[in-house]
C-alpha cells in the first residue's frame, strides 16, 4: 500500500463516522512539503466538523488507527497520522469542546486542541483539503510574535532536553523563519544553514540532513548527538530572536492597522524593545514584549485605565505589544534627577500613588491579583543560603522555627495595586506642573502600602521625601516593621535566582553578617 493510498482509506473512514457532522479533513506538514520519510516523519492531519463530536464518534474515533492496523497488518503509515478532530466553531474561537488527538506518545479524548503557529503557517501556505467545505479563509496567519514564541519554547526544550540530531534541524528551521517569515521543510532548512554556515557543528548537521533523508539506514546511536552540540547552534538561535527584533515590531504594527514612515530603536533589553514610530502626523512610543512573561504590562494598563488611575494614553495594542503616546511630542515631560530633589515634584508623585492605592483597595476587595511576596517560601530562602554563603547564620535558624508566622505576619497586611519599580527615569510630569504619573507596569503587583511608599522614598531626597510622606497622608506604621524583613528576604530571593549575583542585593548579605536581619526578624516576631 502506497502513502497516498493511507491517506485515502483514513479519509474515508473518518468521513464514514462523521458523515452527519459534514467534517472538513485538511492534510499538512511533511507530507505537502514534500519532506516525509518513513522511519522519521508524521502524517498531519486536522478534521474540523459543523457540529461537536458525539461521545460515540470520539470513542470511535480514539482507536481508529488500532482497528486500521489490525485491519492492514503490517501497514507502516495508520500509526503516523496524527493531529485533532473538533468542530470548527471550537478551534476557531479556542473554545473547550469533546475533542479526539492523536499524537506520537497515544491518542485521548479531550476538551481542546490548539495548533502550534508552525502548524497554522503550514496549513494555511500549502496544506490540501482532502475532503469537506474549504474553510481556511476563515483562520487568521499566526503573527510573527507567535511564531517567535514557538520558536523559543523550542529552542527552551532542545537546550534541556536535545540529544538527537533531529533537533538541530527543528533549530535550522526557527532561524530559517526568524529571517524569511517563511515556513520550510526541515530537510531544506538543514541544507539553507549549512549553506548559510550558520551552526558551530557543520559536519553534525549534515549527518543530520543525510540521516532525514534516508533514516532507515541508519540506527538510533546513528541518530544521537551530546546535548552540547545542541546547545551552540541554540545559542546561534538565540542570537538570531535577539537580532531581529525590528521585524516583530513592524509585524505588530501591522496587526495594529498602523501606517509608518520611520521606526527607530530607541532600547532593547532583556525581551522588551523600544521604538519611536513616526507616521505621517505624528510619532509614539511602542514597547514590544518578546518574553511572554512581560506582557502583563497591556493588561495592566487596561486594568488602570479601567479604574481610572491616570496613565500615558494608549494609541493601540496587541497581545504582546504597545502603542503609547510620544512624552516628547505631549503634555508631559520625562523626569529626571533633579526632580528627586524637588518637593513639589514629589507632592505630584505622592498624588498619583494615592489615587494607585485608593483604587487598587477596591478593586482586590472583589478580584485577585499577583501577590508581591508570592515568592516568599521555604525553599526559595534555602536557595539564597546556599547562593550567599550564609547557611550557618543564626538568623537562618530562627526564620525557619518561626516562619509560618514571619509568612502569615507579611500575607495578613491589607492588600492593594502596588506600583514597585520607582525611578525617575520612569516618571512623567505635567508641563504645566500640576500633575505626574509613573509608567512601565511589569513589576505591578498587590502588597501592602508601606512596600510602595519605601520604594518611591528610597530615591528621594529628604526634602522630597518629607514632601512626598506629608501629601500621602497617614499609613499604618507597623507595616515598616514587617517591610523590614520582607522585603529584604524577597531582595535575597530575586538575587539568588539570577544567574549572576547582583551587586545591588550585596548590602542585603551584609544584614545578614552583621546581625541586622536578626534583629528586624525578632521586632517582627515580637509584634505579630
Amino acid at each position: 500500500m502506497t502513502l497516498n493510498e493511507a491517506i485515502q482509506i483514513m479519509t474515508n473512514e473518518i468521513v464514514t463516522v462523521l458523515t452527519d457532522n459534514k467534517p472538513t479533513i485538511y492534510l499538512f506538514g511533511s507530507v505537502v512539503l514534500d519532506d516525509f520519510q518513513l522511519g522519521w516523519s508524521d502524517i498531519d492531519i486536522l478534521v474540523l466538523t459543523n457540529c461537536e463530536i458525539t461521545e460515540q464518534q470520539a470513542e470511535t474515533l480514539v482507536g481508529l488507527r488500532q482497528v486500521l492496523l489490525e485491519r492492514y497488518p503490517g501497514n507502516p503509515y495508520f500509526r503516523l497520522f496524527e493531529g485533532g478532530m473538533i468542530s470548527a466553531n471550537a478551534f476557531l474561537q479556542d473554545k473547550k469542546e469533546r475533542t479526539v488527538y492523536w499524537g506520537t506518545s497515544g491518542q485521548r479524548i479531550t476538551d481542546c486542541y490548539i495548533m502550534d503557529s508552525f502548524g497554522m503557517a503550514e496549513l494555511l501556505d500549502s496544506g490540501i483539503l482532502l475532503y469537506g467545505e474549504e474553510i481556511r479563509s476563515k483562520m487568521a496567519y499566526p503573527a510573527c510574535s507567535q511564531m517567535r514564541d514557538d520558536i523559543t519554547r523550542h529552542v527552551q526544550a532542545a537546550q534541556k532536553y536535545g540529544n538527537s540530531v533531529g533537533w538541530l534541524l527543528d533549530i535550522a528551521r526557527g532561524i530559517y523563519t526568524l529571517r524569511t517569515g517563511k515556513i520550510v521543510s526541515k530537510t531544506a532548512a538543514g541544507e539553507w544553514a549549512l549553506d548559510e554556515g550558520l551552526c558551530p557543528d557543520a559536519d553534525i548537521l549534515q549527518k543530520a540532513v543525510q540521516i532525514r533523508k534516508g533514516p532507515l539506514h541508519y540506527s538510533k546511536e546513528d541518530k544521537n548527538v551530546d546535548n552540547t552540540v545542541i546547545q551552540r547552534f541554540a545559542d546561534v538561535l538565540e542570537n538570531e530572536l535577539a537580532n531581529t527584533v525590528q521585524h516583530m515590531a513592524e509585524s505588530e504594527l501591522q496587526r495594529m492597522g498602523i501606517s509608518f514612515a520611520c521606526l527607530s530603536l530607541i532600547r532593547n533589553k532583556d525581551g522588551v524593545s523600544v521604538w519611536r514610530v513616526m507616521t505621517a502626523d505624528n510619532s509614539y512610543v511602542m514597547k514590544c514584549f518578546d518574553k511572554p512573561e512581560y506582557r502583563r504590562e497591556v493588561s495592566n494598563y487596561q486594568l488602570l485605565k479601567s479604574l481610572g488611575v491616570p496613565t500615558l494614553r494608549v494609541i493601540a495594542q496587541t497581545d504582546c505589544s504597545l502603542l503609547l503616546e510620544d512624552i516628547e511630542n505631549s503634555d508631559y515631560r520625562l523626569g529626571t534627577a533633579d526632580d528627586m530633589n524637588d518637593p513639589k515634584t514629589a507632592r505630584l508623585v505622592a498624588t498619583w500613588y494615592k489615587i494607585l492605592h485608593q483604587k487598587g483597595r477596591d478593586y482586590l476587595s472583589t478580584h485577585d491579583f499577583i501577590d508581591e511576596y508570592y515568592n516568599l517560601t521555604i525553599e526559595n530562602l534555602k536557595l539564597v543560603q546556599e547562593k550567599t554563603g550564609t547557611r550557618d547564620a543564626q538568623v537562618w535558624q530562627v526564620i525557619e522555627d518561626n516562619f509560618e508566622q514571619i509568612h502569615s505576619a507579611v500575607m495578613s497586611l491589607p492588600r492593594t495595586l502596588v506600583y514597585t519599580d520607582f525611578h525617575y527615569s520612569n516618571l512623567a510630569v505635567a508641563r504645566d506642573g500640576t500633575s505626574a504619573l509613573v509608567f512601565d507596569y511589569n513589576f505591578f503587583y498587590k502588597s501592602y502600602v508601606y512596600s510602595d511608599i519605601r520604594n518611591a522614598c528610597w530615591n528621594l531626597s529628604e526634602e522630597a521625601k518629607a514632601a512626598f510622606l506629608s501629601e500621602y497622608g497617614e499609613y499604618d506604621q507597623r507595616e515598616i516593621i514587617v517591610d523590614n524583613v520582607a522585603a529584604a528576604l524577597s531582595g535575597l530571593i530575586i538575587a539568588s535566582q539570577q544567574e549572576v549575583f547582583p551587586d545591588w542585593a550585596k548590602v542585603l548579605v551584609e544584614g545578614i553578617k552583621n546581625g541586622q536581619m536578626l534583629t528586624a526578624v525578632e521586632r517582627l516576631l515580637y509584634i505579630a
